[in-house]
């Protein structure tokens, strides 16, 4: 794909290829791991909308992006001077300006989109996948099903009967099991106190950590955890065990 100046090209993660530049040319290349990425765009309001444009592949240039091209050249100079002068709450200010980035980049890109707040809406299929995407950005931050609903523009009992529909569970039981799943992996792959692993997981008390646990795996997070590594002990050293 060709293109000329002034441009914005957002890649994403996956995506492998080649950038040529002529000679003279001036700008801005940044790579963004997926955690930084993840953790910057999830504290968002439109967390949903911003995920949806930065798992894509987007390219703008001339009069798409005119009127936010001096903001996007700020925040990159700014992430440039952040890194290589690091300062007191420097890794706040480069979240900062990575949702700044993202911001104009879902902007300027909204032309292009299908996604409306109806798109958002969708049909049965794509308002729960898209409850999906948001339950994965915040399981960890105790949203209230209501807050999911209304970050979907949906009532409450359309949320519960799309998911009963087409995932047979309700939409608390689908945010429990993704909590439940990952309290299992970092319980099998953590050396941190269980205490400490439920507060990772959002939960501000270990009792009720311990009570949630038990109520989905019939056992409390400790003996989980023994039994766990008892059984990989006699199968042998995993690869996600390696350094």
């Amino acid at each position: 794909m060709k293109f000329e100046a002034p441009a914005l090209l957002w890649l994403p993660g996956e995506l492998e290829g080649d950038i040529q530049v002529e000679a003279g040319a001036r700008g801005y290349f940044i790579a963004i791991s997926e955690d930084l990425l993840t953790r910057t765009v999830a504290g968002s309001a439109e967390a949903l909308h911003l995920r949806r444009t930065t798992d894509r592949l987007v390219m703008m240039s001339g009069a798409q992006i005119d009127g936010a091209l001096g903001a996007v050249t700020h925040s990159c100079s700014m992430l440039v001077r952040e890194l290589r002068v690091p300062q007191r709450g420097s890794m706040t200010m480069i979240a900062s300006h990575l949702l700044q980035l993202c911001l104009h980049l879902w902007r300027s890109a909204v032309s292009d989109e299908s996604g409306s707040d109806d798109t958002l809406r969708g049909d049965g299929p794509r308002l729960v996948g898209n409850f999906l995407q948001l339950v994965e950005l915040h399981y960890r931050d105790g949203w209230p099903i209501s807050r999911y609903a209304a970050a979907l523009g949906v009532t409450e009992d359309r949320l519960h009967a799309h998911c009963k529909r087409e995932k047979a569970r309700s939409p608390r039981a689908i945010v429990h099991g993704r909590l439940f799943h990952e309290a299992c992996t970092r319980l099998q792959q953590l050396d941190l106190p269980v205490e400490q692993i439920g507060y990772g997981l959002g939960f501000r008390d270990s009792g009720y950590f311990s009570r949630f646990f038990q109520k989905h795996q019939g056992m409390p997070p400790g003996a989980y955890r023994r039994r766990a590594r008892a059984e990989q002990a006699k199968r042998g050293p995993f690869y996600a065990a390696w350094p």
